[in-house]
């Protein structure tokens, strides 16, 4: 079972990756000249006393990157003591320097400075360069510096994202108090690397992404969030790419999942004014419509009315050992009833459950009689010959005045 590595953890892998450079680049100058002084220090990393060894490391420390040569020297002694001691200046100094940038970087606030962070020049097109989205970016960092790296030569990005979004998922995750919990950052660097793949290889992205996003702990850190904060906003802009995806669904329950308003209606306006065939993703689209919308999104419904692609099978003792279907334009009827604020049970929709994300359940919109359908889409026909220009006519003023207020 592969495991997810600690942020930490993957700083530290760069570090021993800068060490193993500094032993090859030292061992490779020679003949440049070292501080004597700093050299003695070394040395004394070895010393048989240990409060000497203490002094010498806690002054190496304080000198800091000014003695890596004499370090990096310290590297390849035969003493273990020195090695092990050296190693341990050198991943604490690396650190220390890798924090440093990246504070510099987060109060560089006016952009006069150079950075070399990985990701930054993509992070900054897709994303921003305000105080906030710097220091999410900052976070991002921090937990994957090496992904992050990867965008920037877009080698192998896509088997990359995929491995990576393997590894982040709860359930492949264990630990002895249950399943680990990727970082928001985390997620939110897929999703930034998936924005440079095709839209073929992003189709690979959607399903174990949107996993992650629904997760209910996941969902917990970003849902309860300002509209404004970075990571949720990365994940509206997700949830809007995945729903122009072969598997629209997903990204219509995200949608719904996080209740995000405006992408809910600009994308149900997209998708069932374009649609050349209906399936569930138009189901989860009218849901948006209805959920979000108002007066406007009626007439985007109506068409649907005419659909009978079976989106739904049920069963409940309620019905009597009959299996409750539902049809698209059952759907479209129980949603247009939630936007004239009528009431589903006039219409005999016997077992319809409310439902705070989808409006009802969505196996709930159903009839075990194609009579009972026909009598209740009847119904409908008649009620909207005689109030639906009335009804549009007194809501589309009434949404005027609330927009003008």
């Amino acid at each position: 079972m592969k495991l997810s590595i600690h942020p930490l953890a993957r700083i530290l892998i760069l570090v021993l990756v800068v060490i193993t450079t500094a032993v090859r680049s030292d061992a490779q100058e020679p003949t440049v000249p070292r501080n004597p002084e700093y050299q003695k220090l070394v040395e004394l990393l070895g010393d048989p006393s240990f409060q000497v060894r203490e002094r010498a490391h806690e002054t190496l420390a304080k000198i800091g990157m000014s003695a890596r040569r004499e370090l990096a020297a310290g590297l390849r002694s035969p003493d273990l003591e020195i090695r092990s001691r050296t190693r341990r200046i050198y991943v604490d100094l690396m650190y220390e320097d890798f924090e440093h940038k990246l504070q510099r970087f987060v109060d560089d606030v006016d952009g006069k400075l150079e950075h070399d962070l990985p990701g930054w020049e993509l992070y900054k097109e897709k994303i921003g360069v305000s105080p906030d989205e710097r220091k999410f970016f900052a976070s991002m960092v921090r937990a994957e510096a090496s992904l992050l790296r990867s965008m920037e030569t877009n080698k192998g990005l896509a088997e990359l994202l995929q491995e990576r979004v393997k590894q982040l998922q709860p359930y492949g995750n264990y630990t002895p108090t249950g399943p680990t919990i990727p970082q928001v950052q985390s997620i939110a660097a897929v999703m930034l690397g998936a924005l440079q793949l095709t839209t073929a290889e992003r189709e690979t992205l959607v399903s174990p992404v949107y996993n992650l996003l629904n997760y209910s702990k996941i969902k917990s850190q970003i849902i309860d969030k300002p509209d404004s904060d970075v990571g949720k906003r990365m994940t509206r802009q997700w949830a809007e790419i995945a729903a122009k995806s072969r598997n629209k669904t997903l990204g219509l329950m995200l949608i719904l999942n996080y209740g995000f308003e405006q992408a809910g209606i600009k994308v149900a306006r997209d998708l069932l004014t374009n649609a050349t065939s209906y399936s569930t993703s138009e189901q989860y689209a009218a849901i948006c419509a209805a959920r979000f919308g108002g007066a406007s999104e009626v007439e985007l419904l109506l068409p649907l009315l005419t659909q009978k692609t079976l989106v739904h099978s049920w069963s409940t003792p309620q019905a009597g050992g009959k299996l409750i279907k539902t049809q698209l334009r059952d759907t479209a009827l129980i949603m247009l009833l939630h936007l004239t604020k009528q009431n589903p049970k006039d219409y005999g929709y016997r077992f319809s459950r409310p439902n705070p994300v989808y409006v009802y359940e969505v196996y709930s919109c159903g009839f075990t009689e194609d009579e009972n359908r026909a009598k209740s889409h009847e119904k409908w026909s008649i009620w909207w010959k005689e109030n639906g220009k009335k009804w549009l006519e007194e809501n589309s003023k009434s949404k005027i005045l609330s927009d003008s207020e």
